[in-house]
């Protein structure tokens, strides 16, 4: 559907909350998220069955040991009760996450294709192609002339139709089965691939595929259980307000600050009911806890029934910080920031487990010098299309600082507001609602590229005593700013807009991705703070090793480093930020052992030999 067409639908579907509230979504027009490193093209091995991939890694590239072409974006954050966790969403935007066109007139077309490798059928009388889909999701809805179809290509190399929808605006994911009986597509060089036609001019249209396996039809049950058990989401923080929040805010005010559950969401596909659950806690490379509590007591076993009876599973365990970590762990660490690893795991009570890679979640709880909502990525973009208009985020000191700057991040739309001021505004509380202006200052929208936040540094840094009080600014003219939108986390208590009429929450769910930077001493900050990366840039020496492994870490960046053994088990897990990692791998037998570095879903990994 053309882009004016949809804008069309839009504003009529909004028109009964425009005419009193004024707060509008828009889609974005980019995907800064999508990792723009190159694919290098080589010749992969000629693929077997069994084809299998549910996109549960935490790259946004396809794995492309499976796939030979792809433009979709993998993440967690756009799907609604995926199969397993991850899905490959596909929108109107090609593989560096741009559009495709941006002109808003031209008709809907072929947009993202998902192009599997070579796979060998050739001795196979019958196979079977098995995928999940889903349209829109959290995302935009996919229009009656939008479509997401599947092709197979014969023996001759040309590609047929095999099978097509069209949007139904479905809650669940779909399954589909297709069998493969026809021998034109039974042969050494099987292809299949995924095209949606869809809007080209931005992020819309979005399907979402997961699960998708290629097997040998040997029996009916085949395509029927999937047997496995998956988390559903990424990791929550444990954190009871926020997603992150300052060190020196949160040291000596624990108990107030601390969740008391860890909230993820499992579900059971046609898996036996008892599965085994933990959760491992490190902080600096170090083991602190785990849940169960004491550490070492082993697993927690639940029983969970399939997900067509009961839906997604929610663990909420009762956790008591208190007495588990104990605030020692907290009050005595003299730093200003902090960085802490937690590990969720799952497995099948007494049985293997086919698909181990959604089994596991990793969370990197960060405490630094900002406090945060939003988990760093934009789905939409919010604004106010009123004139001296207001907006409010709520924000709580524990104890008296300085407010040193605030990052906001503007994703880049259609229309550049650039060259439009608003006044970046501070207030103080008036009983749950902003008072009065405490400190101002004219700013402009930066848009800034890869979803990177711009850092707005206060021109005179003051002081504020603890207590509640907002950012955020006062609109000069009635153009939409529009902040990113992060639609997985919901803080709507705590955001506020003003059109006239008095302060009131904002009625779309999600958080503004504003972050205040507060610090009771001078910071050092370049225009862009949280720099994203195309590639990891790190050193392992010395190599062969007699067991002290050093990493050197140029970029100074949070890093998740694994290492594993030639068998591919999981040897040891930590993170760092420091400039040089020292690793102690001397109880380790001499041999070869791999190196896995992750960053912002960027995976970079080396090969390390013990001697």
């Amino acid at each position: 559907m053309t882009l004016r067409i949809k804008n069309i639908i839009i504003i009529i579907l909004l028109l009964p909350i425009l005419s009193s509230s004024q707060e509008i979504i828009s889609e974005l027009i980019s995907n800064p998220y999508v990792n723009k490193s190159k694919n290098i093209l080589t010749k992969k091995s000629q693929l077997v069955l069994p084809f299998f991939d549910d996109f549960s890694y935490p790259s946004t590239n396809v794995d492309y040991n499976l796939w030979e072409e792809s433009a979709v974006f993998v993440n967690r954050n756009y799907p609604i009760n995926p199969v397993s966790i991850g899905v490959a969403t596909f929108d109107g935007l090609n593989k560096k996450g741009l559009a495709y066109d941006l002109d808003p007139f031209n008709s809907p077309n072929n947009a993202d294709t998902l192009t599997s490798c070579s796979i060998d059928l050739s001795n196979i009388n019958t196979a079977f192609l098995m995928f999940f889909f889903q349209d829109q999701g959290i995302g935009d809805n996919p229009q009656y002339e939008d479509s997401l179809y599947l092709q197979f290509k014969d023996v001759n190399g040309n590609w047929s139709t095999v099978w097509s929808t069209r949007a139904d605006t479905i809650e669940e994911f779909k399954k589909e089965i297709i069998l493969i009986i026809d021998f034109s597509f039974l042969h050494v060089n099987f292809q299949f691939r995924f095209i949606n036609v869809a809007t080209l001019s931005g992020n819309f249209d979005h399907w979402h595929l997961d699960y998708v396996k290629l097997d040998e039809l040997s029996n009916p049950n085949d395509t029927v259980e999937l047997s496995d058990i998956t988390f559903v989401y990424d990791a929550p923080s444990f954190l009871k307000r926020y997603n992150e929040m300052p060190w020196t805010h949160f040291k000596y005010n624990e108990q107030q600050e601390l969740s008391d559950t860890l909230d993820v969401l499992i579900r059971n596909n046609d898996m036996p009911n008892n599965v085994d659950y933990r959760f491992n806690l490190y902080k600096n490379g170090i083991k602190i806890d785990s849940f169960p509590h004491p550490p070492g007591i082993g697993w927690r076993n639940y029983s969970i029934a399939d997900y067509s009876l009961i839906g997604n599973w929610s663990h909420t365990p009762t956790i008591n910080f208190t007495q588990q970590l104990g605030y020692d762990l907290f009050d005595t660490d003299p730093n200003d920031s902090a960085t802490f690893l937690i590990e969720h795991i799952l497995k099948p009570s007494g049985l293997q487990d086919n698909n181990p890679n959604n089994d596991t979640l990793y969370r990197i709880q960060k405490f630094h010098s900002h406090f945060a909502y939003d988990d760093g990525t934009a789905e939409s973009a919010y604004g106010i299309n009123v004139s001296n208009s207001k907006l409010a985020y709520q924000f709580k000191l524990n104890r008296p600082d300085t407010i040193r700057a605030i990052q906001m991040y503007f994703p880049q739309m259609l229309n550049s507001v650039s060259d439009i001021a608003f006044n970046l505004t501070i207030w103080n509380d008036n009983n749950g609602i902003p008072g009065n202006i405490v400190y101002s200052q004219v700013e402009y929208p930066i848009h800034t590229e890869n979803g990177i936040y711009h850092n707005y540094l206060i021109n005179e840094p003051f002081k504020m005593s603890s207590g509640t009080f907002y950012v955020g600014w006062e609109q000069t003219t009635n153009d939409l700013l529009n902040i990113g939108l992060d639609r997985n986390n919901y803080s709507n208590n705590y955001m506020f807009y003003n059109t006239g009429s008095g302060w009131t929450n904002s009625q779309f769910s999600g958080s503004w991705m504003i972050r205040p930077i507060v610090s009771m001493n001078n910071i050092l900050l370049s225009q862009q703070n949280d720099i994203q990366i195309d590639k990891i840039n790190f050193t392992i020496y010395p190599n062969p090793s007699d067991g002290i492994i050093k990493i050197s870490n140029k970029n100074n960046f949070d890093l998740l480093i694994k290492i594993y053994n030639t068998q591919g088990i999981l040897i040891n897990t930590f993170i760092s930020d420091q400039d040089e990692v020292y690793v102690n791998a001397s109880h380790l037998t001499s041999g070869l052992y791999f190196v896995n570095i992750i960053y912002n879903g960027i995976k970079s990994t080396q090969k390390i030999i013990l001697k």
